[in-house]
């Protein structure tokens, strides 16, 4: 299937909910220790509970146990199967273990006795903090190896001949996190893999789409860091794919697991892939990593609002990390890795379901109750990802600001995409020499002077026509010994670290935020039609390295000033910076606000509108309306839908 023909392939399976799958007794012993029967019940229950979709992992080893028979001198001769030397590559090319071949016929067979999707990851070698590499590898690089290339793309080809067009897989991968099975040289290295895979896939089950299955793609890619990119990943792949863990994602578990920052690391990774890859996006593992990080009723809540956030949002679904609490704790990779064994399925040992089961059971309703999808979301806010550097914690900490303040943004790369639909550009914390091409940030520039507000902030920046564009007369840069307190004219103060401050004699723009000194370390200034500001220090980088900082600093008055000088009018809203707001408009006068309490407390918030209210009433979720004020209980959601 053309990446191009189809750009939502889950579009009519609707929002997927769902679990990563390994049985309740053997774990990862699945496929040496079969129990059709266990599979059989686990999956009815999965059904109950609402569920649609399921993870499933063919272990690679078990899958294509392969043997190098050897020859004089220790040097591979031949090759077999492992359990039966007499099969070989003439009778069986792929060397895939037909055995195994009749498990997951089994396991098809029960999704489509329970009406479940399956999404394949099919090279599984990396499971739970062990990995479990086929026992043939010797030191051969997964990646680049011609032998490893050859029998993973035919093994590839195995599963897509035998299942090509099966309606119980909706998706193939490469494998689970396959970018954490073994070192990669170089990004063009990864790339060539993707695509060797992905195009054996598709030559043998064209209709199938394939996800990515990644953990931990970056914008750019590089020989010395990450050699996994987004864009090179969107490029092989029809779906992209987010594992949202908060303790492994930079600048994710910086408070409570509940409150806002945390809660927003789900929607915020998912669109920044959407956008920068221009695929869509599977939240397909999340999880409280277990009972030690959050206790059963948490998991609740943790469960409950990801799932009214990935809804209104439009991502393509929720799949859970995972199915049930094991029984095999005396095996790899449970025995080492106690946090697998911790409690952080969604059923436990005796296969009673958990609150957190019963999230999923009662989101389904939701779900249906909305055809499988929300309406979209208008956004008119576009924050500037760079073409030359790697922020994550700066776009992160910025996407948490614009959802504090009411805003629904959107990650631009102004290389690739177009920016005259936005009224607010957001460059956050943009660093020291080369901190976006001077094409890029010429476009940026040209947005500002058609109408558009830009923001600008930076430690050490060195951008072109900063005297034009911000009224800047007369600067220096200076190094920064401790951290400043900045105050703001927007009626909060702020601590923020950076290696350099700017120092400023003259200047024309407005002064809107003051170092300790007195001297200003913000300015607006008009534009062309537009109007830019710029902040000295990093705002954003700084806070996502700081605990608790949504608590201690009310950094999100500035977005909400930006909002105001850029002219953005929101249809409605429940203004609340611990809460998610979401406008789901679906005709003119018309929608749906999702509402989202990540606040310990129970919370009572007035309506703002820009129109006469109609009507009003709670649609799903747990909340009360009294006239037009919603109360929600503490990590509780709502959607009220309003005709005005």
């Amino acid at each position: 299937m053309k990446k191009e023909e189809h750009r939502d392939p889950f579009a009519k399976y609707g929002f997927l909910l769902g679990v990563n799958y390994w049985p309740r007794k053997s774990g990862v012993r699945m496929w040496k220790e079969f129990d059709a029967a266990e599979i059989d019940a686990e999956f009815a229950q999965m059904k109950e509970l609402g569920m649609n979709t399921v993870r499933v992992f063919p272990l690679w080893d078990d899958f294509q146990p392969i043997y190098e028979l050897p020859g004089c001198a220790d040097e591979p001769h031949d090759i077999g199967m492992r359990h039966d030397w007499t099969i070989n590559p003439v009778e069986c090319p792929e060397m895939v273990d037909p055995a195994m071949m009749e498990k997951f016929d089994i396991v098809v067979q029960t999704a489509r006795k329970y009406d479940l999707k399956l999404i394949v990851a099919l090279l599984t070698a990396w499971m739970s903090g062990t990995l479990f590499n086929p026992s043939w590898k010797n030191g051969r690089n997964l990646f680049e190896h011609p032998f490893m290339l050859k029998y993973q793309m035919l093994y590839c080809r195995a599963f897509a001949k035998r299942y090509a067009n099966c309606p119980e897989i909706i998706a193939w991968e490469y494998g689970n996190e396959q970018n954490c099975t073994d070192k990669c040289s170089s990004p063009e290295a990864a790339w060539v893999w993707l695509h060797a895979l992905a195009s054996e896939l598709r030559l043998h089950d064209p209709e199938t789409p394939i996800a990515s299955g990644m953990h931990g793609l970056t914008n750019i890619p590089s020989i010395t860091d990450n050699k996994w990119g987004i864009q090179d990943n969107a490029d092989a792949v029809d779906i992209l794919t987010t594992h949202p863990y908060p303790p492994f994602t930079p600048g994710c578990l910086m408070g409570s697991p509940t409150g806002l920052r945390t809660g927003l690391h789900a929607v915020a990774e998912s669109g920044y892939y959407t956008d920068l890859g221009k695929r869509p996006t599977l939240c397909e593992e999340m999880g409280t990593l277990g009972n030690s990080a959050l206790s059963e009723p948490l998991t609740a809540d943790f469960l409950r609002m990801r799932l009214y956030s990935l809804f209104a949002n439009r991502f393509e679904g929720c799949l859970w990390w995972c199915y049930s609490d094991f029984l095999c704790g005396h095996t790899p990779p449970y025995r080492d890795q106690q946090m697998e064994y911790d409690g952080l399925g969604l059923t436990r040992k005796n296969g009673e379901a958990k609150p957190a089961a019963l999230e999923m059971q009662a989101f389904r309703k939701v779900v249906d109750q909305f055809g499988g999808r929300m309406p979209e979301i208008k956004r008119e806010t576009a924050i500037i990802v760079s073409d030359l550097q790697n922020n994550w914690l700066g776009l992160y900490n910025c996407y948490t600001f614009c959802i504090q303040a009411g805003l629904a943004p959107r990650f631009v790369r102004p290389d690739q995409d177009d920016l005259s639909g936005y009224k607010l550009l957001l460059a956050p914390s943009m660093i020291e020499f080369a901190p976006i091409s001077v094409p890029a940030w010429e476009k940026v520039t040209e947005a500002v002077k058609n109408g558009a507000v830009l923001y600008t902030s930076g430690d050490g920046l060195s951008l072109c026509n900063m005297k034009e564009l911000f009224g800047i007369d007369e600067m220096e840069k200076n190094p920064l010994q401790t951290s400043e307190k900045i105050k703001f004219d927007m009626g909060f103060e702020c601590d923020i670290s950076a290696k350099y401050r700017n120092r400023f004699h003259a200047w024309r723009g407005t002064p809107t935020a003051w170092y300790q000194d007195g001297t200003p370390a913000m300015f607006k200034h008009k534009y062309g039609k537009g109007t830019a500001c710029f902040l000295s220090l990093p705002l954003e980088l700084s806070l996502a390295n700081t605990p608790y900082a949504l608590e201690k600093y009310d950094a999100w008055k500035l977005y909400e000033e930006l909002k105001k000088e850029a002219g953005i009018k929101l249809t409605a809203d429940y203004p609340d910076p611990h809460c998610e707001r979401y406008w789901n408009e679906d005709r003119p006068g018309h929608g749906f606000m999702t509402v989202i309490n990540h606040r310990r407390q129970n919370i009572s918030l007035e309506l703002q509108h820009s129109a006469p209210v109609k009507a009003i009433s709670i649609v799903a979720g747990k909340g009360s309306l009294l006239n037009t004020t919603l109360t929600l209980e503490q990590h509780q959601a709502a959607i009220v839908e309003i005709t005005f």
